[in-house]
């Protein structure tokens, strides 16, 4: 009998359920076939179905591919035989940035209206206009342009669907046929102020309107009258810092929308704009090793280190002429920037007075009396009051200048972090000085 009783324990042993590892990987294998692409694509050979999210109607739009290396593909033309509005969708991937699209008198980004639209992580849409006044987010102020944008229900939205985004608005007025497109960096959005970060990449084309103002007049951004009560769409061209071709058709209404890139002036463009950010970059730089950490390292040399003489005054020297020479130069490339708005004027000339108090500061070594004179002491009062009036000058430039170039925040953490632990350490030394 017991025996036979272990048996069926045997038996009941070899069918134990399946280990958690297989459970799970079955699991996961069931998730992953069901899981949405990771981007969805669009073109000109598609309907646009965005259906209510738009509050406008998108049948008969042209539409051609307007920057092909970053998949921008944009569809236009009138609201409505006769109407004297334009409707836009500007379809372009979200990579966690914004997207904008600007109409210039010129051609060129500066100077031009733009509508630039961007999704929170939270799925929060914002589309606003703004004036493209200069190279630097400050110069572009939100709700400012010339553009008549539609408002109310018809006000301009961004979408986010498919892992992309579409921008849509509506302008009244024969638009303006010269276009610059622009993407903002991956994963970065405007702050509270609605202030744009700089842009990752930009690009210039033109758009043809079909109709009797086509390819001719003077188009007035957001009140010129057509007189045409027909036509939709018509041609693109684009220009881009970037070589290739593209080309697309569409138009339920059988419009055709081509899309050409040339490298010639798009190029000048685009690389002018890497070019001023370069350069702002290595102004920022040459100012932060020389007014913010050689020459308060020099003041330090000189106020904690003099019993190890004559090593601190050579140390202080050397520290402070370089900080002195690099500064220089800080200060003349951020003056070659050529960017004259009221911020950049504040930074320029706190700048200036940091370079006349380290002038004084050359011209008083030049001029320093024997230690035994009674003007010693008049100098040396002098000489440590307007050096620390330079310090402190220089440090806070730093700071404001981080800030009007719309660095990503870390840089200023960074500085910050570096002038707390200096200032730490600074007092502890002053303290131990003191006792001593």
């Amino acid at each position: 009998m017991a025996r036979t009783i272990r048996a069926p324990k045997h038996v009941v042993q070899q069918c134990t359920p399946l280990p958690l590892f297989s459970v799970f990987l079955v699991a996961l294998c069931f998730a992953a076939s069901n899981l949405p692409p990771a981007s969805s694509a669009d073109s000109c050979s598609n309907g646009l179905s965005l259906g209510s999210l738009v509050p406008f109607n998108t049948t008969g739009l042209t539409c051609f591919q307007a920057w092909p290396s970053q998949d921008f593909v944009l569809r236009f033309g009138k609201a409505a035989p006769g109407s004297n509005a334009w409707s836009f969708v500007l379809s372009a991937p979200d990579n966690g940035g914004y997207i904008s699209i600007g109409f210039s008198p010129t051609g060129r980004m500066v100077g031009s209206s733009a509508v630039a639209g961007w999704v929170t992580a939270a799925g929060a849409g914002s589309a606003r206009q703004y004036y493209l006044g200069g190279t630097t987010s400050r110069s572009c102020p939100p709700d400012q342009g010339k553009l008549t944008l539609a408002s109310g229900a018809a006000a301009p939205t961004v979408v986010s669907k498919g892992s992309r985004l579409y921008l849509a608005f509506q302008l009244a007025g024969q638009p303006l046929t010269d276009i610059v497109y622009a993407v903002g960096p991956s994963g970065t959005l405007p702050g509270s102020n609605g202030l744009l970060p700089q842009h990752q990449d930009m690009a210039a084309g033109t758009i043809s309107l079909s109709g009797g103002t086509s390819g001719g007049g003077s188009p007035a951004t957001g009140g010129g009258d057509d007189d045409d009560d027909g036509g939709e769409g018509g041609e693109g061209k684009g220009k881009s810092n970037r070589s290739g071709e593209g080309s697309g058709d569409g138009g339920e209404d059988g419009d055709e929308g081509k899309g050409q890139r040339r490298t010639s002036s798009a190029s000048a463009s685009s690389s002018s704009g890497g070019a001023f950010q370069s350069a702002a970059r290595r102004h920022g730089v040459l100012a932060l090793v020389s007014w913010g950490v050689m020459v308060p390292a020099g003041v330090a040399l000189a106020r904690f280190f003099k019993r190890f003489d004559p090593f601190w005054f050579y140390a202080h020297v050397v520290a402070q002429g370089l900080g002195f020479l690099l500064g220089v130069v800080a200060v003349v490339a951020g003056f070659r920037l050529d960017d004259d708005e009221g911020p950049v004027i504040t930074h320029k000339a706190i700048g200036v007075a940091v370079l006349v108090c380290a002038f004084l500061q050359v011209m008083a070594l030049l001029a320093r009396p024997a230690k035994e004179t009674k003007a010693s002491r008049y100098w040396n009062w002098y000489h440590h009051n307007v050096g620390r009036v330079a310090v402190v000058l220089g440090v806070a430039n730093i700071f404001y200048g981080l800030s009007l170039a719309n660095e990503r925040q870390e840089w200023s953490y960074v500085y910050g972090i570096f002038i707390g632990v200096f200032a730490v350490v600074y007092l502890v030394l002053e303290e131990w000085r003191r006792r001593h």
